[in-house]
């Protein structure tokens, strides 16, 4: 026997269990078993069909008793139905209308769903559809049919949706073979910036399969809904099983949920947990103008409805303005009733934050009853549950004063207004929870005080001072003389800068900075170019993330000056740049009357480097002690440019432990040694001495 028909043994003996399978339990298990043993993406393939094959000879076991059960209690009528549902799915007979999603603030059309329309003179309806289809085992032919028959909708006329989603029935449990799910999944990739799949919560798919599916999904970045939810047995756990993008609010709780307060609290309830988990919740079934109203100001993100827009053939740009200016004069309600929570504060105050937490208040805005210095007063044990905003154009000095501030989701817990000038002074200790400091491009901050400033952050992308991942921060100025602590955690994000970039200065104080996610940075910016100036100051940080920079860049070139400071960073992770860039072209660093400690830890990393590009570090009167460990590790330089290292009146310790040959970078590396002291250490051996 050869090693190949020898692999597949396992085939053989699955199908062979296969034949012997009498019910549902023993079926999942042996799926299951096999699984676990065979993980190679062709075994997934082959079990996947295995699977589909083994449900159906299952039901099949008793089909002929089930079949004759089912279809002897029959009408006349219902068997002319189920005859004709058989004709219109084996000639592909179905049209699609389009309801338009809107948005619950705007009036504006958010997506479309596609509604099916079986083409047939007895005029059967997709509930009739989907009933005898799911009698005659054809729910996967309807599930194949639908997901085919609108992408290719989307695919040949994709200008008409006006670059909206849309959203698409799906039968999870109807599970597609191998073949079919290629072909679908072809165009959902295609075009999986318009397509949201969306399944109902009481699905009857197992936790395997769903998780299968999930990940199929989530792989092609195709979105997810679930539709109904509220109709029958639901819970958060069933919610968090799904974790879908989209949660589709059931009519059945929305009908006259004016006149119900037990629907009004539920609904808040499921709105606001959707909201926790960054879910957007759509109310679907809007028929009245009363449960437009009541489902805004409980605060649903979209609405989907006969009220709104009806189903229809064509695919409509908006919905009558006069239910956009509804929506809209309803959505200003409930942000003026939101704003019962906030407080404007004068110029020139002084407000107790315990006090203002007692009456409720969530938000403090400052600047729109003009410029000046407000002082916030707390307590450093108190949570105030208490964020701040600036007004536009505001300018002047926030005092934090022992405060502690926490946001809410998805929000800074201080957030400068555009074109800003402020000045944050602290005092005493200070926390922010949940949310950094944002501050936009046409602002300009300034940190300053002898008092001490801890933020946390956990999100998936997320910044402690500065502004989001594909955006421009401010004009950014450190001089305080307190220490300044980012605990910073989630996929991608940065301590103190942004992801394109802007000024930074800083001047003076303690940093210490703790960042762990897949892509992290410390100080710079993440994708532009970084030119940064550090000095007078001390900082320390630790960064455990697979792929990062602790002061500078992740994808551009960096210039980085660093005088009269202490730097000290430890990063472990997989590819990594202590001071620097990861993907730019060139990274120069200037250190000079500072003392420098960089240990890194990982697969491909650099102490001090452009990691793919070329190097160039000045260093004088300092003290610096690289040490890397790792796959492919470097001191100071990178793989692929040129390295040029000059060091005057300083004391340099390289110390590398690695496989990595040493001889190719050494071809690369130009040196001028001045006076002081340089040696480089390879794996325990000191290849390079100067001075010592």
């Amino acid at each position: 026997m050869t090693p190949q028909e020898h692999a597949y043994d396992w085939i053989h003996s699955l199908l062979g269990s296969i034949i012997t399978l009498t019910n549902e339990a023993e079926r999942a298990a042996l799926i299951q078993e096999y699984r676990r043993a065979h993980q190679s993406e062709t075994d997934r393939l082959i079990l996947q069909d295995a699977d589909v094959l083994s449900e159906m000879l299952v039901r099949y076991q008793n089909y002929d008793y089930v079949m004759n059960h089912k279809l002897s209690a029959l009408t006349d009528s219902e068997r002319a139905e189920l005859a004709e549902t058989e004709r219109v799915i084996d000639e592909n007979r179905f049209d699609y209308y389009f309801q338009p999603i809107v948005n619950a603030r705007t009036g504006e059309i958010f997506s479309y769903e596609a509604l099916m329309r079986p083409k047939s003179s007895m005029k059967l309806t997709p509930f009739h559809i989907l009933k005898y289809a799911g009698l005659v085992n054809r729910l996967p032919d309807i599930e194949r049919g639908t997901f085919l028959n609108v992408l290719g909708i989307i695919d040949s006329r994709k200008q008409d949706f006006w670059g909206r989603s849309v959203f698409i029935n799906s039968i999870p449990e109807a599970r597609l073979n191998a073949e079919d799910f290629r072909r679908v999944a072809v165009l959902l990739l295609k075009h999986a910036d318009t397509a949201v799949v969306e399944m109902t919560e009481q699905s009857e798919i197992d936790d395997e399969s769903l998780d299968a599916l999930k990940e199929r999904y989530q792989n092609m970045g195709v979105k997810m809904a679930i539709d109904d939810y509220g109709s029958g047995y639901s819970n958060a756990g069933n919610l968090l099983r799904y974790m879908p993008n989209y949660v589709k609010i059931d009519r059945s709780l929305l009908a006259d949920i004016q006149n119900s307060p037990k629907k009004r609290h539920f609904v808040r309830e499921i709105i606001q947990f959707c909201h926790d988990n960054e879910i957007l919740a759509l109310a679907e079934g809007v028929e009245t103008e009363e449960e437009l109203h009541t489902v805004i100001l409980l605060g649903a993100d979209l609405i989907q409805g006969y009220f709104t827009a009806r189903p229809a053939p064509e695919i409509i740009e908006s919905i009558p303005e006069e239910i956009r200016q509804m929506i809209r004069r309803f959505n200003q309600e409930r942000e003026q009733g939101i704003g019962q929570q906030i407080y404007q504060a004068d110029c020139a105050e002084r407000i107790l934050l315990e006090r203002l937490m007692q009456t409720g208040i969530k938000c403090i805005v400052i600047g729109a009853n003009g410029n000046g210095d407000v002082t916030l007063e707390g307590n450093p044990n108190l949570d105030t549950q208490i964020r701040i905003e600036t007004g536009k154009g505001f300018s002047g000095k926030i005092i934090l004063e022992n405060a502690w501030l926490t946001s809410i989701k998805n929000k800074p817990c201080i957030d400068i207004g555009e074109e800003n000038d402020v000045t944050l002074v602290l005092t005493g200790d200070n926390k922010l929870d949940l949310g950094g400091i944002r501050v936009p491009e046409s602002a300009k901050l300034t940190v300053a005080g002898e008092g001490r400033l801890e933020i946390s952050v956990d999100a998936p992308e997320y910044y402690g001072i500065g502004n989001g991942i594909g955006l421009l921060h401010g004009e950014l100025n450190f001089t305080q003389s307190g220490r300044i602590t980012v605990n910073a955690r989630g996929q991608n994000g940065v301590a103190i800068g942004s992801g394109s970039g802007g000024v930074i200065r800083i001047q003076a104080g303690q940093y210490r900075l703790n960042v762990q996610g897949d892509v992290g940075l410390g100080i710079g910016s993440m994708y532009s170019e970084c030119s940064l100036t550090l000095h007078d100051c001390d900082i320390g940080m630790e960064m455990s993330c697979p792929r990062g920079t602790a002061i500078g860049s992740i994808g551009r070139s960096s210039n980085i000056k660093i005088y009269k400071t202490s730097v000290k960073l430890f990063l472990t992770g997989i590819e990594l740049t202590g001071i620097g860039t990861l993907g730019g072209e060139e990274a120069k660093l200037e250190l000079q009357e500072s003392s420098c400690i960089i240990n890194i830890k990982g697969e491909r990393c650099a102490a001090i480097a452009a990691l793919e590009g070329r190097s160039e570090t000045v260093i004088r009167q300092a003290s610096v002690r690289l040490t890397a460990s790792g796959k492919q590790v470097l001191g100071c330089g990178g793989f692929c440019g040129d390295t040029f290292l000059s060091t005057e009146t300083a004391d340099v310790h390289i110390t590398q432990d690695t496989p990595y040959e040493i001889r190719e970078y050494l071809e690369h590396l130009q040196t001028s040694f001045a006076q002081g002291q340089f040696i480089l250490t390879h794996n325990q051996e000191d290849v390079l001495v100067y001075g010592a």
